[in-house]
């Protein structure tokens, strides 16, 4: 069974590693690609062509937004998946509007990051296409 292949962009060290760790715990993942700044991040993803980005909107250097404004630029045609500490009420349009699939809370919504990774996984492994918008996929999460 192939792997989905997985990037964590993520400038802060011990969230980054809970990320990785816990997103290989749910299996049938690969992590390709991990960053902590916009240039680097640019570069590892298009290099390694990631299933699925899990990309901070804060980074160490550049931003979160400008990475997926860049990788949408480049035709990048994998789930974009944003992370955030901060509100969400206008940051998730924004970042649907510039062509992320889901919006996450990390205070809130980490367990339901996993659960859409787990699903995408499983959709992965019945070979149903990655990259294809479908109904059901992961929902963007707005939280007050």
């Amino acid at each position: 069974m192939a792997s989905m292949k997985v990037a964590v962009i993520e400038d802060h060290v011990p969230v980054r590693q809970l990320l990785v760790r816990r997103a290989l715990k749910l299996g049938g993942l690969t992590v390709v690609a991990e960053a902590s700044g916009e240039d680097e991040a640019v570069d590892a993803v298009m290099a390694t062509t990631p299933d699925v980005v899990l990309l901070d909107l804060r980074l160490a250097q550049g931003s979160g937004l400008s990475v997926l404004t860049r990788l949408r630029g480049q035709a990048y045609p994998g789930r974009v998946f944003i992370l955030s500490g901060e509100s969400s009420g206008v940051v998730a349009g924004l970042c649907r509007r510039r062509g992320a699939d889901a919006f996450y809370d990390k205070a809130f919504d980490f367990e339901q990051l996993l659960s859409d990774l787990h699903e995408l996984c499983k959709r992965s492994a019945a070979n149903a296409p990655m990259h294809a918008p479908t109904s059901d996929g992961p929902r963007a999460v707005a939280v007050g």
